[in-house]
């Protein structure tokens, strides 16, 4: 499956929310991601906004069985409305904190951790350890601080964002850990971590820790 035919999913959904969806295919590499994610089993994607990757994995292997979890009931609503009826994903609105993760072969979380402070993404990190079954992975798509040019293009493009509503979040309350800190929040988590690096042009300093178990 090419990865423009996900956007096919959403070809009702209002022009902003699609150019949205559109640039986010343009400027996350989602296929490098997804390559990470195991082919088959019980995968859970937190923070999955409209479901964009959420449904990626799934159009990609029918083997998988997708969970999309958010907070925001609007997003969800889209991303529900995007799923048609296939079998192999579904989506839940909430916070799982609170009412906890499902048993899973692979978690993944992609551009979302940052909006949480060093303790909440702890938290999290836990949770995913938690609710990954013996083998189970952690995916997760991050921004690091170098280099410093790259970075300081993120923030402010963050930040932008936040203030403006269309990221969840709090104007200047963004955390982006060094590598150095998110490898020992992974290992003070409970996983083995592993870095893949994302070299590419742009300029976004963009790199995907995986957690093994």
């Amino acid at each position: 499956m090419k990865t423009a035919h996900v956007l096919e999913l959403y070809r009702a959904a209002p022009l902003p929310m699609r150019a949205f969806l559109r640039g986010r295919l343009l400027l996350s590499d989602l296929d490098m991601v997804e390559a990470q994610v195991p082919g088959k089993g019980d995968i859970v994607d937190l923070g999955c906004g409209h479901g964009l990757f959420s449904n990626m994995m799934a159009l990609r292997s029918p083997a998988r069985q997708v969970t999309g979890i958010d907070l925001d009931a609007g997003k969800i609503r889209h991303a529900r409305r995007s799923a048609a009826g296939r079998r192999n994903i579904a989506f839940r609105q909430g916070d799982f904190l609170k009412s906890g993760l499902p048993l899973c072969d692979a978690v993944t979380i992609v551009d979302v951790l940052y909006l949480l402070p060093a303790v909440e993404q702890l938290r999290v990190l836990g949770a995913c350890r938690r609710a990954l079954k013996p083998g189970g992975v952690l995916v997760l798509k991050a921004q690091e601080r170098r280099p410093r040019w790259k970075f300081a293009i993120t923030w402010l493009q963050e930040t932008a964002a936040t203030t403006a509503g269309i990221t969840a979040g709090k104007r200047g309350r963004l955390f982006f850990p060094s590598r150095s800190e998110a490898l020992a929040a992974l290992e003070a988590a409970g996983f083995i971590p592993e870095v893949v690096e994302m070299r590419r042009r742009l300029p976004y300093p963009d790199v995907i820790y995986i957690g093994r178990t």
